[in-house]
């Protein structure tokens, strides 16, 4: 078996849970419907009013992640998941640091920190599992050219939408996102399947 085939072995055995786009696909539709619900409704939208649209769209994401996650289980299988020592500690920590961050520095949003650690992740996605999942670049990339619209990066947008334009681009990205990695899944389990090969399924 040649280097080329070990390397889509590894990346299916070790990204299996990631590689469940539809999920991604899905949350990102979600977002955009209702962001852009609010910004249709909301007669004078803010930044902070687009962080309550998106906290309140997970409430909506909830159910079809879960049946989602339902359906991959039952056609490509299940996967126990083991977080790692610091992932229970990254919410508590992301929470402090936001809100000590907006604390020290009102004119900055309260979601901005969420929107700037979904472009790092993004971008760190790309680059960790190259050239395999370049598409995720498409993530910061739109993110940038969204902010520079905003008066915050320059443009002509009111900067009471800076958030709701950025959350809307996330999502729309999202999108094709989660449908490539869905296809990448795919692809990977029939290769696998077609050379006789079931890779353990463990994570890194």
């Amino acid at each position: 078996m040649d280097q080329h085939r070990l390397d889509r072995i590894r990346l299916l055995s070790s990204r299996f849970q990631e590689l469940q786009g539809l999920r991604v696909a899905f949350a990102g539709i979600v977002i955009v419907i209702v962001v852009g619900a609010y910004l249709i409704a909301a007669s004078a939208p803010t930044n902070n009013g687009a962080m309550i649209a998106v906290a309140g769209s997970i409430v909506l994401m909830v159910p079809g992640v879960w049946r989602l996650s339902r359906y991959y289980a039952s056609a490509f299988g299940r996967q126990v998941w083991k977080p790692g020592r610091f992932t229970w500690l990254f919410l508590p920590a992301y929470f402090v640091v936001a809100w000590s961050l907006h604390a020290a520095i009102p004119s900055i949003p309260a979601g901005a920190p969420t929107v700037a650690i979904i472009v790092v992740v993004s971008a760190w996605v790309a680059i960790r599992d190259w050239p395999w999942r370049t598409y995720y670049l498409a993530a910061p990339v739109a993110v940038g050219i969204a902010f520079s619209f905003t008066a915050s990066g320059g443009g002509v947008l009111s900067p009471h939408l800076t958030l709701a334009v950025l959350f809307l681009t996330i999502g729309g990205a999202f999108v094709p996102i989660g449908i490539l990695d869905h296809m990448l899944l795919v692809k990977l389990m029939n290769e696998a399947r077609i050379s006789g090969s079931r890779p353990a399924l463990t994570n890194d």
